[in-house]
């Protein structure tokens, strides 16, 4: 699917706005224009639909079941980048000890934001907390439209290219990032529909990424220098 003219420049400008005066390379093939957004995630339930309100049950009773830890790792959550899988990797998981792994993902991270956010103007659809007044988000609310989400997307990017650097963390490392996309349901701020398709996007993003060369040899790199740091 082409997007129009309007989109192509409103993610332009956005990337520009994330990665600041310092632009990367950004493949052709992670354009916006390069993803068929609709035929990869399909559509959300529409407005006034069975499947809405069944969505709108759920996150209330995630709202009445959400621990005062859940908050506070939501919370932690919202402006977070990579390494917040120090959680399950170490404190020796950090941006100052592994400085290429830092780099690559701040970078993966700005292209991740771009597709993601050309991917909502697809749909436009309203948060859920604007919805039905009932829900009620326990994190700051987004000006942003909901599907898909973008932490989901990110999450699942991040977990997928950490793996390839740290294969023996694999399974904490994708179990946490999906997790990172689940606690926008419980957070309130995101239909599990959005999350569920922010997560599929982010792996056919994660795909793109790993086919290519650079980043496959920067993955190599960084993995090189995180085994010292892990020894460390």
């Amino acid at each position: 699917m082409q997007l129009t003219r309007h989109s192509s420049l409103l993610g332009l400008m956005l990337f520009f706005m994330v990665i600041g005066a310092a632009p990367i390379t950004q493949p052709a093939y992670l354009a916006p224009d390069a993803f068929d957004f609709k035929t990869l995630l399909g559509d959300p339930p529409a407005d006034g639909s069975d499947g809405q309100m069944r969505e709108i049950e759920a996150l209330l009773q995630l709202q009445e079941k959400r621990t005062p830890e859940e908050i506070e790792r939501c919370r932690d959550e919202v402006n977070a980048g990579a390494f917040i899988f120090a959680d399950v990797m170490g404190k020796w998981f950090n941006p100052k000890d592994l400085p290429a792994t830092a780099a690559l993902m701040k970078e993966l991270t700005a292209q991740t934001r771009i597709i993601s956010s050309a991917a909502k103007i697809n749909w436009n659809r309203k948060r859920p907390y604007v919805v039905d007044d009932r829900i009620k988000p326990c994190v700051e609310l987004e000006k942003s439209f909901s599907y898909p989400s973008g932490h989901a997307t990110r999450g699942i990017v991040w977990a997928t290219i950490l793996s390839e650097i740290f294969p023996q963390h694999r399974g904490a490392l994708m179990a946490r990032g999906r997790e990172f996309g689940i606690d926008r349901s419980i957070a309130g701020v995101h239909y599990p529909s959005d999350v569920a398709a922010g997560q599929k996007l982010g792996a056919e993003i994660a795909r793109r990424m790993l086919a290519d060369p650079d980043v496959r040899e920067r993955i190599a790199k960084a993995k090189e220098q995180s085994l010292a740091a892990a020894h460390h």
